[in-house]
């Protein structure tokens, strides 16, 4: 099969959204119209996040559920992995059905339509990447990573969006769906869009951004409430487990900028370590004075787990992609070391050495 590779400009209220679209099936330029002929009400439809489901990927998802489901359509919401505790509250939350190889296999083959949201590729869905991968499902993808996988049938994505949650609500506004837009939906995706830019601090540059936070805003939606659920929602060892890896665990490397902290499996037992409590760690190192880079080792069972973020032009998606089997966002990214832990620190160091040199 040829595939066809498009870039379109679609004038929406006078924005232009920059959208690159690789048609599959359809070999179309026209995303939105060949989109709605496919979304009809008798059709199954799944979304999905990505493993280890953050804000972005868990509020455009629950976003696009609540207006799909308000719109009359038969849909189902799925992640790969359990959710962070602190994300719990969100609306909707407790439609979300967990991937097991045994259950959720059914739901997959029987989808008509799968919408991936805030993931490029199949793989980021970890264990249930074969699944998707062999669906017969049209794949429908809603996503700001780069380098989105050639391999879907329909792909809405752009790197210069705050979030995957807002290009959520640009795919809703643009499908006409905006009137099937409640509370609910309106709390998930603000909820997607603040927690991907750190509260508006990174990746929120663009005036669109607030136009689409002021279109939320519209629905009485409680920011400062989200704010404090997100941000003040923790137990009190994970308190202790941010003092004992500042205090104990985080070493710099000046000549590189670069800051780094390790953590076992003894230490996340000893903190009884939840998933979701490293989130926003890897950030406090950077409000150092010449600390450019801050990265979070976590071990598990089979990998060490790297999270990264950077300040300014040091750009950490090609510093995992070249050291860490993974990627993401030049400011933010993440990855996977696949050696021991004892092995794990001087490899860091090497590798932020000769990068950032």
């Amino acid at each position: 099969m040829n595939f066809e590779k498009y870039k379109c400009n679609l004038r929406l209220k006078n924005i232009y959204l920059r959208i690159k679209f690789y048609s599959v099936k359809t070999l179309t330029k026209d995303f939105i119209k060949e989109v709605s002929k496919i979304l009809t009400k008798d059709k199954e439809i799944l979304i999905t996040g990505h493993f280890n489901p953050d804000g972005d990927s868990l509020g455009g998802s629950l976003g696009l559920f609540h207006t799909l489901k308000n719109a009359g359509f038969k849909v189902s919401i799925m992640m790969p992995s359990d959710l962070p505790g602190f994300m719990k509250w969100l609306p909707g939350a407790e439609d979300i059905f967990l991937y097991n190889k045994k259950t959720s296999l059914q739901a997959v083959n029987e989808a008509d339509i799968i919408f991936y949201v805030d993931f490029n590729d199949e793989s980021r869905t970890e264990f249930a990447a074969a699944d998707l991968k062999n669906s017969k499902a049209v794949k429908v993808m809603l996503d700001h990573h780069p380098q989105p996988s050639e391999a879907i049938d329909f792909i809405f994505s752009d790197t210069e969006m705050s979030s995957a949650s807002e290009i959520v609500f640009r795919f809703i506004e643009m499908m006409n769906f905006k009137k099937y837009l409640d509370k609910d939906a309106a709390t998930c995706i603000f909820t997607g869009i603040m927690t991907d830019t750190l509260n508006f601090s990174v990746n929120s540059s663009l005036p669109e951004t607030f136009k689409v936070i002021s279109e939320l805003l519209k629905f009485g939606i409680d920011k400062d409430k989200i704010y404090d659920k997100v941000n003040n929602n923790f137990s009190l060892k994970r308190l202790k487990l941010i003092g004992y890896l500042l205090y104990e665990k985080m070493k710099i490397v000046p000549e590189v900028s670069f800051s780094y902290m390790m953590i076992s499996k003894e230490e996340l037992r000893k903190f009884d370590f939840q998933a979701g409590d490293h989130e926003g760690i890897v950030n406090m190192p950077l409000s150092v004075s010449n600390v450019n880079v801050s990265l979070i080792a976590i071990e598990n069972d089979d990998f060490i787990k790297i999270s990264l973020r950077s300040k300014e032009d040091y750009d950490v998606n090609l510093f995992s992609r070249k050291y860490f089997n993974g990627g993401g966002h030049k400011n933010a990214a993440g990855g996977r070391i696949y050696k021991a832990y004892a092995e794990t620190e001087k490899y860091i160091i090497e590798s932020a050495k000769e990068y950032f040199k």
